[in-house]
């Protein structure tokens, strides 16, 4: 069910990038994403962002209202992510083979559905959820892979519902940069640990951590609502003789200040 989910999300996408648009229709706008995954899973002993990860995919962005220069959009994507964790080795092999070392490799199918709020089409901040389903997984403990599989029964919750928090810049025409924060909404596993020596135990739930530094290349986009200056033209005449004049007041001001130097 999950998979045809994430399969059906995948050509909903797909076939508003690629339908043909006309003029009146051209609302939705299309995204490609590149990016690099820093993660790591809180309860699982080895601490810090160090494990690196592809992140990319595709989106949807539906532009809901607008106002002067704020507007709202929801967004669906489709996306390929990786996560886990590293940890170098804390100790010496004595003879038992234990050293700390410790590497989690976890592939995911995600789909999130985010809201957002944009500033002057330049600057915006979403929030939003995902599902994620987990389609590969390798674990190592002090250098050794272990038995842990996807069909493990006490292994890793192939379903990640998670919280996402986004922000995005636009830095060139139809290109922006991101930064998102991703976390585990629910325990993706609940793990035993033991003790270097054997003398105890103890148990932790797990949760994914993850920030995410992305390229997005937004397209189906009209470039008439790029407002990066304080007047473009953005289809609406009374905006546009107001924004008019208020520009020509601005730049006789100038020229007033200039003569009087």
């Amino acid at each position: 069910m999950k998979r045809k989910f994430i399969f059906i999300a995948f050509l909903f996408i797909l076939s508003l990038l690629i339908e043909p648009l006309t003029t009146k229709a051209q609302i939705i706008k299309g995204e490609a994403f590149i990016g690099l995954n820093l993660a790591q899973v809180d309860g699982d002993e080895a601490f810090g962002f160090h494990r690196f990860g592809v992140h990319g995919g595709l989106g949807a962005l539906v532009p809901i209202y607008k106002k002067n220069r704020i507007s709202f959009d929801v967004s669906l994507e489709v996306l390929f992510s990786q996560k886990g964790a590293h940890q170098i080795a804390q100790y010496n092999d004595n003879g038992d083979g234990k050293t700390g070392a410790y590497d989690l490799f976890m592939n995911y199918v995600e789909v999130p559905f985010i809201f957002y709020v944009n500033d002057k089409q330049i600057v915006s901040l979403g929030i939003g959820a995902s599902y994620g389903r987990l389609v590969g997984l390798r674990e190592y403990e002090h250098g050794k892979k272990t038995n842990i599989t996807l069909n493990s029964e006490n292994g890793y919750n192939i379903n990640d519902f998670s919280i996402i928090a986004d922000i995005k810049l636009r830095i060139y025409q139809q290109f922006k940069i991101g930064v998102r924060y991703q976390y585990s909404l629910a325990k993706i596993r609940t793990r035993d640990f033991v003790y270097i020596d054997d003398s105890y135990t103890w148990t932790r739930d797990q949760f994914n951590n993850v920030f995410t530094a992305r390229l997005i290349w937004v397209f189906n986009e009209n470039k008439d609502e790029l407002i990066r200056e304080e007047y473009i033209y953005n289809g609406d005449p009374k905006f546009h003789q107001k924004a008019l004049r208020r520009q020509i007041k601005k730049e006789h001001r100038k020229e007033e200040r200039r003569n009087a130097e």
